[in-house]
């Protein structure tokens, strides 16, 4: 192997060892192969001397692995604009990946063409797939590729579906929500969704349980009981402008959750006194809003790094009992949620 005009052998020669020794010390080859703590010392040296530095890429071809994980996020938004859902994600994907020695390449869309033969083109060992579409094609497409797949925070799979799954109970999240509000003496409760994101796995999931939760609650449901909102500036004014039933909104994630807060203060509305708002994710970023955000909390840090380790099982090639991994929620109470005034939002906003 040549490396900086260097070669095993030329190593081997200088220390005056065999070249299977020098293997073993410098690249961990040869199980059956003992080197001596001492001798391992003199390799080291000579190597060192002739600036002898380990061929990567042949490495590489020699494994059939490139040691890159791809992490697949569509319309991935802005991390540094407060909400903390991404940064938790990516800490604890890398943690894991860049302890096993793996890089990470963030993806963010989906290539043109045939997504899946082109993600299996060689370049990557395996995808985080975040959001997965709930496509029966597509999950077909990645039984017949050799890459290597974790879905993230999609949809849960069929039985027969081989690749793993790593999410969290999104509707019993929101069921914790409804009942939180309800038990509160809220009856009409808005969930606001944001543009382009209205078919996510991870949306649909939440609304499907609070649709349910209202449901079993007794509590009405229409086609105002749901709003899609641009979260860089949600129609606020507009929607109070039609005098809504609503005392309360519960905003799919934290981030527009928290363009929720903003805006009902721009209008006046006083939260949680004229209305309670609910997120869903329950960062750190739910301390620092006015008032402080109740918000679901999910794991993300947890199963973002299980599913980093899942996937280095797949491409390593040890067995992964873990196929449908589903995390518990919880709900944080923080000072955006309290009983309705007993005169209503529309009341209060003519005083």
């Amino acid at each position: 192997m040549k490396s900086n005009g260097t070669t095993l052998r030329e190593v081997a020669e200088a220390a005056g060892v065999s070249v299977s020794a020098v293997s073993k010390v410098l690249h961990g080859r040869g199980k059956n192969i003992r080197v001596s703590e001492a001798t391992a010392d003199v390799i080291r040296k000579a190597a060192d001397q002739l600036r002898y530095h380990p061929n990567a890429l042949a490495r590489s071809l020699r494994m059939s692995r490139t040691q890159t994980i791809g992490l697949l996020w569509e319309h991935m938004q802005s991390i540094a604009n407060g909400p903390l859902y991404y940064v938790h994600l990516l800490d604890g994907v890398s943690s894991e990946l860049f302890r096993n020695h793996y890089r990470l390449t963030i993806l963010p869309e989906l290539p043109e063409g045939n997504p899946v033969r082109e993600l299996n083109d060689g370049r990557l060992d395996g995808v985080i797939w975040c959001k997965m579409p709930d496509s029966e094609a597509l999950r077909c497409e990645l039984e017949h590729v050799p890459l290597k797949v974790v879905a993230l925070n999609s949809a849960r799979p069929s039985e027969s579906v081989s690749f793993p799954a790593v999410t969290c109970d999104n509707e019993g999240g929101a069921r914790l929500v409804v009942n939180h509000l309800a038990d509160l003496g809220h009856r009409h409760i808005l969930f606001a969704f944001d543009e382009g994101w209205e078919t996510a796995p991870d949306a649909h999931a939440r609304f499907a349980g609070f649709r349910a939760a209202l449901e079993e609650r007794g509590l009405p449901f229409d086609d105002r009981s749901v709003v899609t909102w641009d979260i860089a500036k949600p129609q606020i004014k507009d929607w109070l402008a039609t005098n809504p039933p609503h005392t309360a909104i519960f905003g799919w994630h934290e981030g527009i959750a928290g363009e929720i807060l903003r805006g009902l203060a721009e209008a006046g509305v006083r939260v949680p006194y004229d209305i309670s708002v609910v997120g869903f994710d329950s960062t750190l970023f739910c301390e620092s809003t006015t008032p402080r955000l109740t918000a679901v909390r999910q794991p993300v840090r947890e199963m973002a790094a299980l599913a980093a380790r899942l996937l280095i099982d797949l491409v390593e090639g040890r067995p992964v009992e873990q196929r449908d991994v589903v995390y518990p929620c919880s709900l944080d109470i923080r000072e955006s949620t309290t009983h309705p005034a007993p005169s209503g939002l529309r009341d209060s906003k003519k005083r």
